[in-house]
């Protein structure tokens, strides 16, 4: 029988020269589940993990002498094995991006953060490298068996048999925690779309729609499991290149951009592939995310391909993409109605997008909504305002509203009830 091995504590250590945050991380991770060391500049830290087996690191950006970039750039050249984690203003993206390319950081999390999410953030690493480790420990123990039946060939049949149910079993067991780290994998994804889409001006909500609904295209056009993947994780990432866009930018229609701020939005397809660089689980997706501005006629971005020189997941991706961002009015400057939505389609087709898609997704639509009704989304809490049409609030697992028009009066209460709980549900009408 297999012994159950029991998990040792995780080592946190958390690096910010503020020792307010540094309290506030200790009480949000204090546990038998964690050990937690603190080091309030980038030296303390380097000696820290000298001195300790750490298995996560949260730093700051901002710290005097030595920033957060360079500090996990040089905690990734002595510990490449430490997951690092960056906490992070709007204002420091471009450090934040250097960050990325030097420090080689798991994902980043804004700051002031949202606590349940940043502890869902740090557990989903460490499941993460837990699994890494187990599978080299199976890759081990395989290892061994292996040398194992090569001096049992002569014995008896049984011993042989015995031996290879091992193999067997170990297998399982392998492919079990591969198919979970995908898993992981996936829900890592998820959670970072819904805090890219916490940043005011980027559209909560949309990923999820637009990821949903790309893949039932891929699926439907018998696309392979890995592509059907690509798309799905392109799709919840679409967005990450506006995170580097002004405030100003975000908020306007694309109609009522200047040719330059229109040229400067339609690069964050660019800027979102530059920041998944280097993740070779999202190499493809990145790519998808790249070209999603290429137009079918060859008048897009950033290449000016055409036709099927466009990958298909990017031509998917545009027409779902630019049919509810029809909805809310950031094509036309008015939100349109479904029909209209639905015939501007139909107008751009073979200009704008593949017309095999635009009419594969009409399809969908008519098969999945009655008339003129508008897609409903999840958003985040900082995302509410007045005039919203809510279809259900949910806190706590007890409906708060259903079918209303939101006023500020119930944003209020919405934001009060979100201090006292985490269990927060907000589904929207676009």
């Amino acid at each position: 029988m297999t012994e159950t091995i029991q998990m040792p504590p995780a080592n946190l250590l958390f690096v910010d020269d503020e020792p307010n945050i540094l309290k506030s991380l200790k009480r949000l991770f204090r546990g038998a589940e964690y050990n937690v060391l603190l080091a309030e500049n980038g030296q303390a830290g380097l000696k820290i993990l000298t001195e300790n087996p750490i298995d996560l690191i949260i730093s700051d950006m901002r710290m005097p002498q030595m920033d957060g970039a360079e500090f996990l750039s040089r905690a990734a050249e002595s510990w490449p094995n430490i997951t690092r984690i960056l906490l992070t203003g709007y204002a420091d993206m471009e450090s934040t991006i250097n960050a990325v390319n030097k420090g080689k950081i798991y994902s980043y999390c804004s700051k002031p953060w949202e606590d349940n999410e940043l502890k869902i953030l740090v557990n989903n690493a460490l499941d993460q490298k837990r699994l890494r480790d187990e599978r080299q420990q199976l890759f081990s123990i395989i290892e061994q068996q292996n040398l194992e039946l090569k001096s049992l060939n002569d014995q008896l049949e049984n011993k042989v048999q015995l031996r290879t149910e091992q193999v067997r079993l170990s297998l399982q067991k392998l492919d079990g925690a591969h198919n979970a780290l995908k898993k992981q994998f996936t829900n890592t994804i998820k959670t970072f779309a819904r805090i890219i889409e916490m940043r005011p001006g980027i559209k909560s909500g949309h990923s999820k729609y637009i990821a949903e609904n790309a893949k039932e295209l891929a699926q439907r056009l018998n696309m392979t499991a890995d592509d059907v993947k690509d798309i799905l994780y392109a799709g919840l990432l679409l967005q990450i290149g506006k995170i580097s866009l002004p405030d100003d930018l975000l908020r306007q229609p694309l109609t009522d951009m200047t040719a330059a701020g229109k040229k400067r939005y339609l690069h964050h397809g660019q800027e979102g592939c530059n920041l998944l660089n280097g993740i070779d689980q999202l190499k493809n997706a990145a790519e998808l995310i790249l070209y999603q501005h290429e137009n079918f006629d060859g008048s897009g971005e950033p290449r000016g391909m055409s036709g099927s020189q466009i990958p298909l997941g990017s031509r998917i991706l545009a027409v779902v993409r630019d049919y509810i961002s029809s909805l809310d009015g950031f094509i036309t400057g008015t939100a349109l109605s479904t029909e209209t939505a639905q015939k501007r389609l139909l107008l751009k087709k073979g200009s704008l997008y593949d017309p095999a898609v635009v009419d594969l997704f009409l399809t969908l639509l008519s098969e999945s909504h009655i008339e003129d009704e508008r897609p409903v989304i999840d958003i985040s809490w900082t995302q509410l305002q007045p005039g919203m049409e809510a279809v259900e609030i949910i806190h706590n697992g007890m409906l708060y509203l259903k079918d209303q028009i939101l006023s500020q009066s119930h944003i209020e209460k919405v934001l009060e009830m979100r201090s006292h709980s985490k269990d927060l549900i907000l589904r929207v009408r676009v």
